[in-house]
């Protein structure tokens, strides 16, 4: 909904409206108590430190500290445990008060720049061309090679990008950066899946970013089940591929 994104912005926002404007030596008695320092640190929304409460599209419930917060997730610590949640698997969080419903629409107003449209599409295309190679049989060597070139590649346009202002671009950038993300999360299971067991199957509990991948896209729990905790690795693999190849598709959605 666009008044959670609204929401997120004021709270974002309300430090540096705090900030007092210098004047001249003419000082307002009434006013004075306004120009004293605020014992917050400036660059610190108050939203950050807050409880809340978030239970998402599966109706799991979680409670947790926030660390940080995005247009696109949310970090907290639970448990004393950190997690990052994507806003697309969240129905709602609530701070402390009422639960605010999340609907963030698929595609920003407004249009990208040309060079920024040029950029992107150069890196999607490599993308592609790594969405492309991911077939049975798929040497483990050479995805490691395609990774490493696409980590540059990716990198590049969301370093020169990542500060933009306009919606669109921040949106594909966002999407850009997620599906390197689950492509290195791939890279760390597979090299789990020769090293953890003879059966191909791992456990949450091998890596960090097990459980990471397990917490962002919950719907991985179910299909790469096996017995017992433990879960199939190829079929997770293969979840967490579709998961990037739908980023690149609504991405390049967006600068077309």
């Amino acid at each position: 909904m666009r008044t959670f994104v609204a929401f997120i912005a004021l709270a974002l926002c309300a430090t540096a409206n705090a900030q007092p404007q210098k004047k001249k030596k003419t000082v307002n008695r009434p006013r004075s108590a306004t120009n004293q320092p605020s014992t917050a640190p400036a660059t610190k929304p108050r939203i950050i430190g807050s409880t809340v409460v978030i239970i998402t599209k599966n109706g799991d419930r979680i409670t947790g500290e926030v660390l940080d917060l995005t247009a696109y997730s949310v970090r907290l610590r639970a448990d004393n445990l950190e997690s990052t949640i994507a806003l697309d698997t969240i129905a709602s969080l609530s701070f402390g008060g009422g639960p605010v419903p999340v609907s963030r629409p698929e595609s920003p107003g407004g249009t990208v720049r040309a060079d920024f449209a040029r950029d992107t599409d150069a890196v999607l295309g490599i993308f592609q061309t790594m969405s492309a190679s991911l077939r049975p049989g798929v040497d483990y060597t050479e995805y490691g090679r395609q990774l490493v070139e696409l980590r540059r590649a990716a990198e590049r346009v969301i370093a020169r990008y990542s500060s933009t202002d306009n919606p669109a671009e921040a949106k594909v950038i966002s999407l850009i950066a997620g599906a390197l993300t689950d492509y290195t999360w791939a890279r760390t299971i597979w090299t789990l899946k020769f090293g953890r067991s003879s059966d191909g199957t791992i456990a949450e509990s091998d890596s960090p970013t097990v459980s990471d991948a397990l917490m962002m896209y919950t719907d991985l729990k179910t299909s790469a089940a096996a017995s017992g905790n433990r879960l199939v690795a190829e079929k997770m693999l293969i979840g967490i591929w579709k998961k990037a190849s739908e980023k690149q598709d609504r991405a390049r959605a967006i600068i077309r």
